[in-house]
């Protein structure tokens, strides 16, 4: 048994493939998995990770492990925050020109690409931010493009909470630090609190565009009228980073979109909850897939 395990994981392991994408000047980095009897025609998974993150990063890198244990291919991609070729965790001391919104055409360029290889049918899944870019993508795709999406553990905002973190983390005003941006243009702040960062290099267009008011930043909000393709909501019980994201969804009321909790799960669903996640998708894409 053991042995069979082994080969299995191997053959598995085997079908990974990295794969690149030129945009431009720059090359977009993915990682196509196709396991062992299975085949794109079928359909795939395009992935999306969270914030800064990457491809590898240990959410995405278990729920498509554990998808393609269940004969689901998918592509987990790297959006380049501004960069060719980017790997790895997007660091502060970078210099950041990136913007939330830039996800969007990245996710329409590898929606492209995989139906270019013959993939039968594409779903897209995203993380966190992540999850909330692939809702926003989800929501004017062409007629036909998805056949499905899944949003795990999206992003959820509102400006008291916005203000609370920004002011906890950085000890600023986070309105005062938008309204001196906008008024910079292009330009370069430096040492200025950005994100997570608490001092960093950032175009001023880049500071406004992630932390200005935006209720577009607040995924359930978007629910209600979404006129996209099924889409499939999943929380962590647990979940710290977006707290309310269980009494939101409890509002939410379109048949289009299936809200389901995983116990006992964080914002990351390690290890068994990554399981967890993949026999949720596998039986919501079954239909789909066909």
């Amino acid at each position: 048994m053991l042995a069979l395990l082994v080969v299995a994981a191997a053959a598995t392991q085997a079908a990974a493939e990295p794969v690149r994408l030129k945009d431009g000047d720059r090359i977009l980095l993915g990682n196509l998995t196709v396991p062992g009897g299975a085949a794109l025609a079928q359909g795939a998974v395009l992935m999306v990770h969270g914030s800064m993150a990457h491809l590898g990063q240990e959410t995405i890198a278990g729920v498509q492990n554990a998808l393609a244990d269940r004969q689901i291919p998918s592509l987990a991609i790297t959006l380049s925050l501004g960069e060719s070729a980017r790997t790895g965790m997007f660091p502060c001391d970078r210099v950041h020109r990136h913007k939330h919104s830039n996800a969007i055409r990245e996710i329409g360029l590898w929606r492209a690409w995989l139906s270019r290889q013959g993939a039968g049918k594409i779903a897209l899944f995203g993380h966190s931010r992540g999850g909330n870019q692939i809702v926003a993508y989800a929501r004017t795709a062409p007629q036909g493009a998805l056949a499905a999406a899944v949003a795990l553990a999206p992003a959820t905002w509102s400006a008291e909470r916005a203000d609370s973190a920004y002011r906890t983390r950085h000890k600023r005003d986070r309105l005062a630090d938008v309204k001196a941006a906008a008024a910079r243009g292009d330009a370069l702040l430096r040492e200025h609190p950005f994100l997570s960062c608490p001092g960093a290099t950032v175009a001023a267009s880049s500071f406004v565009d992630y932390h200005r008011n935006d209720p577009g930043r607040d995924t359930p909000a978007l629910l209600d009228g979404y006129p996209g393709a099924p889409l499939l909501v999943l929380a962590g019980r647990e979940d710290k980073v977006v707290p309310d994201l269980i009494a939101k969804m409890a509002g939410v009321k379109n048949p289009r979109v299936s809200f389901a909790v995983i116990d006992d799960a964080d914002h990351m669903f390690l290890d068994f909850f990554a399981e967890d996640v993949a026999d949720r998708m596998a039986e919501f894409l079954e239909d789909r897939f066909q």
